[in-house]
């Protein structure tokens, strides 16, 4: 049966209550840091800046005391996907200046730019699942709207109610455990009826028509969750004008201070990975 258990091969959105040092900070300044982080890695051109970016992420994964095999299982799960991303870039990018291919298979030209095109996505997306399932091991569901709410609060200075985008996110949150689950109990029902869902059979054609059948009962109910979620909300009274109030009070500290400034400084250097032979 741990063909059917997906959400055991997630790693990404699952917060793991940990008593760490990253735990105990401010979730502002957790947030903005991997904000910053992702947006800088996505950005990133050189392999230098992404080898750096990937010590770092090893860093917080230490500091937040997550597990390493906790973050391979997520990005096992998702290396076929990649390696098959990392294959396109092979065929699809061509050198800028005229030169001889490295290989060349039934017409089928690589050059050097595919293959660093290749390597530098691979990096790219390994060091994003690795800040991601970091980022959410250490920032909880509730800690994120929080620190969204927060952040946002100047916005209502020029009339801009923040409201309504933090409880779209909140609900975006909430809802891709609950299609995770749903998926495995579509596939546990499907397989008890007699369909094909042994995962070590077939090639990823057949894997894909395995999934196919589980796309249409799973939209549908995701549909009818949905509409009970805006009776619910609506039968309690829910106003996007209406101001959200915290039991909890966060206070800036200087732990979160120096984070957010370690996670602004690091993202510069990602970007300029010059800028590090200068520093050293």
């Amino acid at each position: 049966m741990s063909q059917f258990e997906y959400l055991r091969s997630m790693s990404i959105g699952q917060y793991l209550p940990l008593a760490s040092p990253v735990h105990r900070l401010d979730p502002r300044a957790k947030l903005l840091a991997y904000v910053v982080l992702i947006i800088v890695v996505s950005l990133a051109s050189q392999a230098a800046g992404l080898l750096f970016a990937l010590v770092v992420v090893v860093i917080l994964m230490a500091a937040s005391r997550t597990p390493s095999g906790y973050a391979l299982r997520g990005w096992m799960a998702a290396l076929p996907f990649l390696l098959a991303l990392a294959a396109l870039q092979l065929f699809i990018v061509r050198p800028d200046a005229p030169m001889l291919p490295l290989i060349e298979v039934y017409g089928l030209r690589i050059y050097m730019a595919g293959m660093d095109a290749a390597a530098t996505l691979l990096l790219r997306f390994s060091v994003l699942m690795a800040l991601l399932t970091v980022a959410s091991a250490t920032l909880s569901t509730l800690e994120t709207i929080h620190a969204m709410d927060l952040l946002l609060k100047p916005l209502r200075l020029v009339g801009i109610n923040p409201n309504p985008l933090v409880m779209v996110v909140q609900i975006m949150l909430r809802f891709l455990p609950f299609l995770v689950l749903s998926a495995e109990k579509i596939a546990k029902s499907q397989a008890s009826r007699g369909a094909n869902w042994d995962g070590r059979r077939g090639g990823l054609i057949a894997r894909a028509r395995r999934v196919l059948p589980l796309v249409i009962p799973l939209f549908i109910n995701s549909l009818r969750q949905a509409e009970t979620l805006a009776d619910a909300m609506l039968a309690r009274g829910f106003s996007e004008k209406r101001v959200r109030t915290s039991l909890r009070e966060f206070r800036f500290r200087l732990a979160d201070g120096l984070f957010l400034l370690a996670g602004l400084g690091s993202s510069l250097l990602v970007l300029f990975p010059d800028w590090i032979t200068v520093l050293i």
